[in-house]
């Protein structure tokens, strides 16, 4: 399993304070960052306060690495909530997002392989658009061409 944490040793100046006016130790997400990532990340699953707050330790046990539970532990003092960023299929490289207000932040990265560096992700972005856009694209054809049997042997 590899995890990558994202607590910066030395917060940025004139970054983000969280609930307890200290600077937020990870780096921010951009908009431009953001875009990239909810595409190569669909899925979003809130993390439970109870779970953060440390009144249920084991919840996410079987679902995150303990490395990640301790850094979401850690992290929860300076947002407003927490989510898990990923695909369909858990071990595909999922991200921890903390809010704080409007502004999100990159808390922990984690996968069953080596990570992908997020400059691939990036650049992979326009191949990842293309194909979702051909596959709405066949699904909306193979609809029509169903419709069309339908109505070809209805009349016929």
């Amino acid at each position: 399993m590899f995890v990558e944490n994202y607590r910066l040793e030395d917060p940025p100046h004139g970054g983000g304070t969280g609930h307890t006016n200290e600077a937020i130790p990870y780096p921010a997400i951009s908009d431009e960052e953001w875009k990239v990532w909810i595409a190569f990340l669909p899925v979003r699953t809130e993390i439970d306060e109870e779970f953060l707050s440390g009144a249920s330790p084991l919840m996410y046990a079987q679902t995150l690495p303990p490395k990640v539970r301790e850094e979401l532990k850690r992290a929860n003092r300076f947002f407003d909530r927490v989510e898990i960023w990923g695909k369909r299929e858990i071990e595909k490289d999922p991200i921890a997002v903390g809010y704080q207000g409007k502004n999100r932040y990159l808390i922990a990265r984690w996968g069953m392989e080596k990570l992908i560096p997020f400059e691939a992700i990036k650049k992979s972005m326009p191949l990842m658009l293309a194909y979702s856009y051909a596959i709405a694209g066949l699904a909306l054809l193979a609809g029509l061409a169903g419709i069309n049997f339908l109505v070809w042997h209805l009349l016929a």
